[in-house]
């Protein structure tokens, strides 16, 4: 019988904080910007910088080669790519991350090992889906949509098994390795791209079909990089499930309410209204599409030091380190924005020619959104850092509660600006249930 290693704990209560004096807090809040672990977090930066760029510049590679229906088959099918991922970071990827960390070495391989293992079935099971959704939408008539979510098993089987290796390496803090094959896996993905325009067999589903090939593509020097974390010698495939559900089920309830909030509109417009509208939404999102390195960037560089620094400091060291975040990031952010309102017209010009011009006034919304969604996104991580993902999912459950009804209203009456009025109301719920939530933590200190 395999043993079951005690470095993995049965629960998810928080973690007590200790209370060192001021000097111990200041080097405490210091080091959240220096030292070995930095560095590895600006790594880890540039990582999500390498991944957000190749998403903007793969969409505009498509939107200026394929009609608005085709972009916006694409953007519907990267955000179901989207939703896999919050399964995915539910059961799987945030336990590798949290229980894998501090483990020695032996222990390490029997539970990555077992973990391999759940995340090839998860992988296997959303490809199956995608397949035999795909295929009944087809033979019932529909031709658009068919197609793409069948041509999702493909990409969602290589990039879950890509980003496993990658999150691997990460737990174990070989972040230039992981730097690497985001490279490789990219380059390929876009190289495809360029070809297939060329060869005038772009599409929104080729544009699909290209992240797999990327993934698998890096799949193989990410397996070979992660060679030394494999052993026969597994931990209970049913031990390693329970500890990880245990852990994770606010995770992925988060990630998924989080998902249907932010990221379903557009779905819902495509179904909705058309592909098209769908397409509209994602050129305008391209714009803007530097706020999500910032804050992919400040999820993966601040969480893990924020919890770190919990542990050390308490809620008063959280609190100063997570203002330290929002000082040290508005004023990038509000550059993009406000680069993306003043210049719109000669952006979207720039960027798709004259396809996009007649939606510029959505920027507006939508630079609104994006504000609101940086005011909660390292709040977010802060309290990810305490283990309390509860508000978080509270907040997002709320906000889909609303997209169901006044968005669906906003959407059938004013299409696109419906879907960006909509996401506008979701994101200032979220806020103020957030940071109604940090407040009140706080005054508990």
């Amino acid at each position: 019988m395999p043993q079951k290693p005690h470095s993995i704990p049965s629960n998810n209560a928080e973690l007590p904080a200790s209370k060192p004096g001021n000097f111990g807090r200041l080097l405490a809040v210091k080091s959240l910007f220096t030292g070995k672990g930095a560095r590895a977090g600006y790594l880890a930066a540039v990582d999500q910088a390498v991944i957000s760029l190749s998403n903007f510049l793969g969409t505009i590679i498509l939107a200026r080669q394929v009609s608005p229906t085709e972009l916006g088959v694409y953007g519907v099918g990267f955000i179901a790519i989207n939703l896999t991922r919050a399964l995915q970071e539910g059961l799987i990827v945030q336990p590798l991350n949290v229980f894998g960390a501090p483990m020695d070495d032996p222990t390490f391989k029997r539970y990555a090992s077992s973990s391999a293992i759940l995340q090839v079935l998860l992988a296997a099971s959303l490809a199956l889906l995608a397949a035999a959704s795909g295929w009944l939408l087809t033979i019932t008539g529909n031709d658009t949509a068919g197609p793409a979510v069948f041509a999702l098993w493909f990409a969602v089987l290589g990039w879950q098994l890509q980003e496993f290796c990658r999150r691997a390496l990460y737990t174990r803090g070989r972040v230039f390795n992981a730097l690497a094959n985001s490279i490789l896996a990219n380059t390929v993905r876009l190289g495809l791209m360029v070809l297939w325009g060329a060869q005038g067999r772009l599409s929104g589903v080729t544009a699909l079909t290209a992240i797999g090939w990327g993934s698998f593509a890096a799949l193989v020097p990410g397996l070979w990089s992660t060679r030394d974390y494999w052993t026969r010698d597994i931990l209970s495939l049913g031990y390693t499930l329970k500890n990880n559900w245990a852990f994770g089920r606010w995770i992925l309830g988060g990630s998924v309410a989080n998902w249907l909030s932010v990221e379903f509109y557009p779905v819902l417009t495509a179904g909705m209204i058309s592909f098209a509208a769908a397409g509209a939404y994602r050129a305008l999102q391209n714009l803007v599409a530097p706020i999500h390195l910032l804050l992919r960037a400040i999820d993966t560089f601040f969480t893990p030091r924020a919890a770190r620094l919990y542990e050390q400091s308490g809620k008063p060291g959280l609190a100063r380190s997570l203002g330290l975040i929002y000082l040290a990031t508005a004023i990038p952010m509000l550059g993009v924005l406000v680069i993306a309102v003043l210049f719109r017209q000669s952006l979207l010009q720039f960027l798709y020619g004259d396809t996009y011009l007649e939606y510029s006034q959505g920027i507006l919304l939508m630079v609104i959104f994006y504000a609101l969604l940086y005011a909660y996104g390292p709040l977010q991580s802060a309290f990810k850092a305490m283990r309390r993902s509860r508000p978080v999912f509270i907040a997002n459950i709320v906000a889909t509660i609303a997209m169901f009804t006044i968005g669906i209203v906003a959407i059938l009456r004013w299409g696109v600006y419906g879907t960006l009025g909509g996401q506008v109301l979701n994101a200032l719920l979220v806020n103020i249930i957030l940071w109604e939530s940090w407040r009140r933590a706080k005054g508990g200190d």
